[in-house]
């Protein structure tokens, strides 16, 4: 039997439950509900005040009432001061009990690849929107929120974009595509997409160079220069006013890059231009996780723009194999490796240690979360994530569950760590 609880209570379930709805407009193309300011309010104090009078019935009736409250909880369920997101192939690459996975742990969706320049717009007048649409309609309903992955970036972005016949594109030609291309992916999804990775991974490893050119010295800063990133996020700002816009990059925790990105992202706020988050990407090594270097990096990204930065943790996981690529730059092969291709299970004492540090992140989130906007997984399970062919085909064990669909350790020591 649940105890009965306040209409209040019941009102603030309802509205967890319908938060999906806290973003401005929610439209593409067809109509879809929108709720807001008081009429919001009233909406859900009335329904919160009908599940109240249900569940007094009852209680008197003697039936048996369950919420959400008393169900077996998710990620979703337990971390509520901020989203938890799993970035995804488009809905049709997964089965049946990997969708309701999906839809039981997690809040919000990144599209792994669907929305990159080479997928979404690969000739200049061809589009593929029906991967990306798919995503955008199963998050709708399932009340999850959507964070565009990337608008801007040196991989993964067709050569036609820096290209004029067979001379390299002018500096105006190379703006105008960016331009169109963003207004065109962003206006689409206008109000529908809650923020999105505006630019991704444009500061240099090297310890002496700012921004990074694409492999070969080409792509987007040397086509435009180094007022690309400026010109990407006023282009963003211009075609959603609303979305969140957020700088996303990998080994900004670390000091030398965490400058850098603290100096980029302050360049554009200097210039009126909205950066709502910093996007840390966190694909970690066991072993070798850096946790007093991301705390600082999280506390001092989120002291920008007079305290009101937030931190997104954007592409989580954990490698238990044995690699020599540092960081996350897909460019960084590796000879293949005959061992590391072998299917076997992950050692006992792997996964403990593996769950060992996950607990440990996640007590780092909690104590930060109220500079958090979310913490998103790269990839839902041991089968889908791309560290089993980076830096070289790899059979590896660096998420929550296992290929099979299995909680593993390392889930219910993040629950844990919780509790």
């Amino acid at each position: 039997m649940d105890v009965l609880r306040s209409p209040d209570y019941y009102n603030a379930w309802i509205s967890r439950q319908a938060n999906v709805f806290s973003h401005p407009s929610l439209a593409r193309k067809e109509a879809t509900v929108q709720l807001c300011g008081n009429r919001a309010s009233r909406a859900f104090t009335v329904a919160a005040r009908i599940v109240y009078a249900i569940a007094l019935w009852m209680m008197v009736s003697g039936a048996g009432v369950v919420f959400a409250e008393d169900a077996k909880m998710g990620l979703k369920d337990v971390y509520r001061d901020f989203g938890m997101g799993v970035a995804i192939p488009p809905p049709r690459r997964f089965k049946a009990e990997e969708m309701d996975l999906i839809k039981a742990q997690f809040n919000a969706l990144t599209p792994e690849n669907c929305m990159k320049p080479e997928s979404v717009h690969p000739a200049e007048k061809v589009w593929r929107f029906e991967d990306a649409d798919a995503l955008v309609d199963f998050a709708q309903k399932n009340h999850m929120q959507v964070y565009g992955h990337t608008l801007v970036w040196h991989l993964q972005t067709p050569e036609w974009f820096f290209k004029d016949g067979d001379k390299p594109a002018s500096r105006e030609l190379a703006l105008a595509r960016m331009k169109e291309h963003i207004t065109t992916l962003v206006g689409r999804y206008k109000g529908e997409i809650r923020g999105w990775d505006v630019v991704n991974e444009a500061i240099s490893q090297e310890q002496d160079v700012y921004l990074r050119y694409a492999e070969g010295g080409g792509g987007w800063l040397k086509a435009v220069g180094p007022d690309y990133v400026e010109q990407a996020f006023r282009f963003a700002h211009e075609a959603d006013p609303n979305a969140e816009l957020q700088y996303n990059d990998y080994g900004i925790e670390m000091p030398v890059k965490r400058q850098k990105a603290i100096k980029l992202v302050q360049s554009l706020l200097d210039k009126g231009i909205p950066v709502a988050s910093i996007g840390i990407q966190c694909h970690f090594r066991l072993d070798r996780v850096p946790m007093k270097e991301l705390e600082d990096a999280i506390v001092e990204f989120s002291e920008l723009n007079g305290g009101k930065m937030k931190v997104a943790i954007t592409e989580l996981d954990l490698d238990v194999l044995p690699r020599q690529a540092q960081g996350a730059d897909p460019t960084a092969v590796e000879a293949a490796n005959v061992e590391l291709q072998k299917v076997q299970p992950c050692p006992p004492e792997v996964l403990q240690r593996q769950a060992e540090q996950y607990a440990a992140l996640f007590a780092l989130f909690e104590k930060h979360k109220e500079s958090l906007v979310r913490v998103t997984f790269w990839g839902l399970n041991d089968g889908h994530t791309w560290l089993n062919a980076w830096p070289t085909k790899r059979y590896n064990h660096p998420l929550l569950w296992d290929r099979t669909g299995k909680a593993k350790p390392a889930y219910e020591a993040v629950m844990e760590a919780k509790r």
